[in-house]
């Protein structure tokens, strides 16, 4: 204690003040960054037995990607008019804001007033309020002292404090961890999937993916709510308006046009979570089917394609109708496939990346598409509509008729979602993948 009330509190930690339970961590501010020792002293706080977030979180960096979920037109145009945003800030700072689970988040680092709008990390929580603070005395005009009244959590006896009108999702991808994406390990698997994916949520060089694409995590146009398990190298995630229950897609992290570009350890890593898919899904009597699509080519909606495959369970009596299916539609459309035995690598059809469909069938064989020797293209949905067909709902080949129906009065259409994608989570834990 410097005086009566006025602390002194150190480098990192987490401290109790007059009933409020406070983390701190310094350093960071003006580009520089922090210590990975202090940063290590409140990931293993926030990973303690009982742990239930603090009331306050005190750093001098502001949060890397603290503008994203919020509409564009509703940044001020002089907030921090000098800078880049994508740029502003730290990493560190935003998977504390996470782990920590803070009522207010307090930041000066950038010496510019700005409080963003309350954000969530999932339905059942308190919203966060990040407040960036001016220098001192610096510009009358700025505000560099915020006084604010606040009940401690400890004597809310359990109660979460309605979130205010105007809440958004977690701008932070660190939320989809701490929401239960784990593969199987625990906070301390979450942690290291973090570090090393952290890469992958920095600004991607390509401005038209950070704006552009719907799976990278640095995008904003990415929907964590939806992230089911995260891995090393790939993520889990329920389909944006599923064909049937728990229809997912497994994405790999960095962007990559087709499963031609994966790395040998991303490439296993999605070997693993598709057996652990299959496994879940025989234990609910049904079959795997599994397709890809790449258009590729030089169009601007090749530039940005990310690489997803499509995970659907569907009956074994009619899965085992999947392959004529398709091939009866494939040739009423000029699409020709050809049957690659099980055990067939696509790298080992297509040794140079040109466009493809592929569908791998329950008995492990899979029917190819390909361009070069076909006149026609497959149409973009292909995959739907087929598989549409054959479970006899033509309609649900558009996605957005899939959606889950908002009711009066009823919860919205993210937290529909996020019951969707809690569902898949609980079925498939017990088969997640761990990666050493």
């Amino acid at each position: 204690d410097l005086a009566p009330q006025l602390f002194s509190l150190g480098s990192a930690g987490v401290a109790e003040l007059s009933g409020l339970r406070v983390a701190y961590l310094s350093g960071g501010g003006g580009g520089c960054s922090v210590d990975p020792a202090a940063v290590g002293e409140l990931r293993a706080a926030a990973g303690g037995a009982g742990f239930g977030g603090v009331d306050v979180l005190l750093t001098c960096a502001w949060p890397r990607g603290f503008y994203l979920k919020l509409d564009p037109s509703s940044l001020p145009a002089d907030l921090l008019p000098d800078k880049d945003l994508p740029e502003v800030g730290l990493e560190e700072v935003a998977e504390l804001a996470v782990k920590l689970r803070p009522r207010y988040h307090f930041c000066g680092g950038e010496g510019a007033f700005w409080q963003r709008p309350p954000y969530r990390l999932d339905a059942r929580s308190h919203a966060c309020r990040m407040v960036g603070l001016s220098r001192i005395q610096e510009d009358k005009k700025q505000t560099w002292l915020k006084a604010f009244g606040m009940v401690p959590q400890a004597a809310l006896g359990g109660a979460v404090p309605a979130q205010p009108e105007g809440t958004t999702d977690c701008p932070y991808p660190y939320a989809a961890l701490t929401a239960g994406g784990g593969g199987g390990g625990g906070e301390r698997r979450g942690e290291r999937a973090a570090k090393r994916q952290r890469e992958e949520w920095v600004k991607d060089g390509r401005g038209w993916i950070a704006e552009q694409c719907w799976f990278c995590t640095s995008s904003t146009q990415f929907e964590s709510h939806l992230v089911t398990s995260v891995g090393d190298e790939a993520y889990l995630t329920i389909a944006k308006g599923p064909l049937v229950p728990h229809h997912s897609l497994l994405v790999p992290v960095a962007h990559k046009a087709s499963s031609l570009d994966l790395s040998a350890a991303e490439a296993a890593e999605v070997r693993s979570y598709i057996s652990a898919v299959r496994r879940c899904f025989a234990a609910r009597g049904e079959a795997l089917l599994a397709f890809e699509r790449y258009l590729g080519g030089s169009s601007n909606r090749a530039q940005f394609e990310h690489m997803h495959l499509q995970l659907v369970p569907l009956p074994h009596d009619v899965a085992n109708g999947a392959r004529e299916a398709f091939e009866r539609e494939g040739a009423s459309r000029g699409v020709r496939f050809e049957l690659l035995a099980a055990g067939t690598r696509l790298s080992d059809a297509l040794p140079t990346a040109e466009p493809f469909f592929a569908v791998e069938l329950p008995s492990g064989e899979t029917l190819l598409h390909k361009l070069a020797t076909n006149q026609r293209r497959h149409p973009l949905q292909f995959g739907r509509e087929v598989i549409a067909q054959l479970i006899g709902k033509p309609e649900r080949s558009d996605w957005k008729r899939c959606l889950p129906q908002e009711q009066p009065g009823g919860p919205p259409l993210g937290e529909l979602e996020r019951e969707l994608a809690s569902s898949f989570q609980e079925a498939f834990a017990p088969f997640a993948p761990t990666f050493d």
